[in-house]
């Protein structure tokens, strides 16, 4: 029969140690990694300092009620008058029950 004896505690962080004098830095980056990208994100700002600040250019009260106006009435049309005893009906020469041509039947 076999039998197992302990390991030493020491063991452990000692073959850590070991194991990490043989590691090596394989990833090492140029001092100047990563400012292409920080070049081309800066060219994209167009005030870099800020929006300059020259003063509100905007519309009147006037103007702007009357561009509300147009929108609201370009925008919003009330729904179309139908009578419930239409729903469903088509016009007066076609019937909703009718199949079409197409299909080889007819009513």
């Amino acid at each position: 029969m076999i039998t197992s004896r302990p390991v030493p505690s020491f063991l452990g962080p000692l073959f850590l140690l070991l194991l990490n004098g043989c590691a090596t830095d394989r990833f090492q980056v140029e001092p100047s990694f990563g400012e292409a990208v920080q070049g081309t994100l800066t060219q994209q700002i167009i005030y870099p300092q800020g929006v300059p600040v020259a003063g509100w250019q905007g519309l009147d009260g006037a103007s702007a009620k009357a561009v509300m106006d147009r929108y609201v009435a370009a925008s919003v049309s009330p729904p179309a008058q139908t009578s419930s005893f239409s729903v469903g009906l088509g016009s007066a020469g076609s019937s909703p029950m009718t199949v079409p041509a197409a299909l080889g039947t007819t009513p």
